[in-house]
């Protein structure tokens, strides 16, 4: 599949904001980002697709001690979470954010991108992941997310088609208890914007866990067409 016929994905989902959600306690809720026109889907809850929070969380699930929320965490530094990606699924999972790069818009010069995403800043997002539950977690998407100067999370891009640099996609098939992955994914800041923090908030109560690091400038990597 040609990537220039394949960025419908891209185009439709690498300016999708999560409504609602704030940062730590005390600040202030962020702003819905603009969504792109091409986007059938809009702006979406946080909450809505996430576990009901509670201030009353729970502390440790299926024998593992979870990670204090608020934590703010280097790059390396490893995270152990629970979440619902689903009303029947609990994933607990070790995360860790390990690097973080600023890409050129160049990168995706293979790709027919839309005026909207022409003028965002790349991100590239390098984390992993170890399923500590019992659930099998295949096909969820990782649950991070960037957090920019304006205080709004972003959510990751997916693709059509194959995306050899950072593929950006869901946990791998198979992805059950002690299964381990390094992912890559991409985000798309709108209107040129910054990386703050990488985010991991399954719900607008929860006062996020947070990566904050250096973030490296990238540069084009060539890849094959398919």
């Amino acid at each position: 599949m040609s990537r220039r016929t394949a960025l419908t994905a891209l185009a439709a989902i690498s300016a999708l904001v999560l409504a609602g959600c704030g940062g730590r306690s005390g600040s202030s809720t962020p702003s819905a980002g603009g969504t792109d026109s091409g986007s059938s889907s809009g702006s979406s809850s946080l909450a809505a697709s996430s576990s009901p929070g509670s201030t009353s969380s729970p502390t440790v699930v299926e024998g593992v001690k979870l990670t204090a929320q608020g934590s703010r965490l280097t790059l390396g530094k490893t995270a152990r979470v629970s979440w619902k990606p689903d009303q029947k699924t609990v994933g607990v999972m070790a995360m860790k954010v390990t690097k973080l790069q600023r890409m050129p818009i160049g990168a995706f010069s293979e790709w027919r991108l839309n005026p909207a995403t022409r003028k965002s800043t790349p991100y590239f997002v390098h984390a992993t992941v170890r399923n500590l539950g019992r659930s099998n977690l295949s096909g969820k998407a990782v649950p991070l997310y960037l957090l920019d100067q304006r205080n709004t999370l972003l959510q990751q891009s997916t693709f059509q088609a194959e995306f050899p640099p950072c593929p950006s996609r869901p946990l791998p098939a198979k992805f059950t208890h002690h299964k381990k992955a390094s992912v890559c994914l991409v985000y798309f800041a709108p209107d040129h914007g910054k990386l703050v923090a990488i985010s991991f908030r399954p719900s607008q109560d929860f006062d996020a866990i947070t990566w904050r690091g250096e973030v490296q400038n990238g540069v084009r990597q060539k890849s094959n067409r398919h």
